[in-house]
């Protein structure tokens, strides 16, 4: 009997169809089974057991099996008939599944998935949190994160839901990913700001030291680009900042509301300026705030100033300036761009 055959056979049983010899043989395969019946050791000998009639099945069994009749034993063939489906179903699928690792390599253990710490911040003022890589996580009221307890050796890994200030150990050989929505933001070792809310799909992302990447892996699955979803991302350096349009897909860069003063308090003095051409003093703002002032050179290669740049305002200096020059300003992708007609 071929295995389709005897598939068959088990659903007529099932329907109450079987002959009293049929309903034997179920009954003779059942008593088998507790016999020693040595297992196939081959791929081929599996096919072969598989492919056998059932009377060579019941004869690999080291004993004879009674047949069983009586009304009491009625649930010994259900059981045999359950017994053998689930056999005839593992055969079939060792024999039609490619090759897998064997389950010493597959097995999950422990280190395969670490426990998951979930931070709740229930508060009404921020809540400090240190990770096990002593980078340190303020997280606002309302916000969750969470990251597992130990971090692997290739990347450190956090997913945020609201907003916190991250300030990430620097640690080149594993990078520090924050997952925000759609949003990821990848660090080596800075301190940044993520606001993620979870009732729109915007994500802002604000630098205040060092550098950060931000990129989406939906926007390069919804371009259909084959390159590394990084590289159509965006660089954040201080003092900028990204707001990413979840429902539009795209990126809006520009620089924070109040550009933060990079340079210590007591080099401020060195940005005094006495007739000092142009060139100079955008120099400086650039080395103050880490911004990129774009401007025409030539254009105004002839404008000399005298001034001090103790404001810790950078677009109250810039509107001063704007005015000595007679020119104006506009941030543009998180660049200062200046426009003039130049000096005589």
């Amino acid at each position: 009997m071929d295995s389709r055959k005897y598939e068959e056979l088990l659903a007529r049983y099932l329907r109450g169809e079987c002959t009293d010899d049929e309903r034997a043989l179920l009954d003779q395969w059942f008593d088998s089974l507790d016999a020693d019946v040595p297992l196939p050791a081959s791929e081929e000998e599996k096919e072969r057991l598989l492919s056998s009639n059932w009377e060579a099945l019941a004869a690999r069994t080291t004993r004879p099996a009674p047949v069983h009749h009586s009304r009491r034993n009625w649930l010994r063939p259900v059981a045999a008939a359950a017994l053998v489906v689930l056999a005839l179903s593992l055969s079939w699928y060792f024999l039609l599944t490619p090759a897998r690792p064997s389950l010493s390599h597959t097995k999950s253990s422990p280190a395969d998935h670490p426990a998951v710490i979930e931070r709740v911040n229930t508060a009404a003022g921020p809540l400090r949190l240190v990770l096990r890589d002593s980078s340190v996580v303020t997280l606002q009221p309302g916000g969750v994160l969470r990251y597992v307890a130990e971090f692997a050796l290739d990347k450190r890994e956090v997913t945020l839901v609201g907003e916190a200030f991250f300030e990430v150990q620097k640690d080149p050989k594993r990078p520090f990913l924050v997952y925000a929505n759609d949003l990821v933001t990848k660090v080596l070792g800075t301190s940044f700001y993520v606001q993620a809310s979870p009732a729109e799909k915007n994500v802002t992302v604000t630098v205040r030291t060092g550098k950060v990447s931000v990129y989406s892996p939906k926007l390069a699955t919804t371009t259909k680009t084959d390159s590394d979803p990084e590289t159509i991302g965006v660089v954040l350096t201080p003092n900028q900042q990204v707001t990413y349009l979840g429902e539009e897909l795209r990126f809006v860069k520009t620089l924070v509301q109040k550009p933060a003063l990079l340079v210590p308090s007591g080099e401020q003095s060195v940005f005094t300026f006495q007739n000092a051409p142009v060139a100079r003093i955008f120099a400086a703002l650039e080395k103050m705030y880490g911004v990129d002032i774009v401007y025409d050179e030539e254009l105004m290669s002839n404008c000399f100033i005298t001034t001090s740049l103790e404001s810790e305002d950078l677009y109250d200096t810039l509107t001063i300036l704007c005015r000595l020059l007679g020119a104006g300003y506009k941030v543009i992708d998180a660049q200062v761009v200046i426009t003039g007609t130049g000096c005589p």
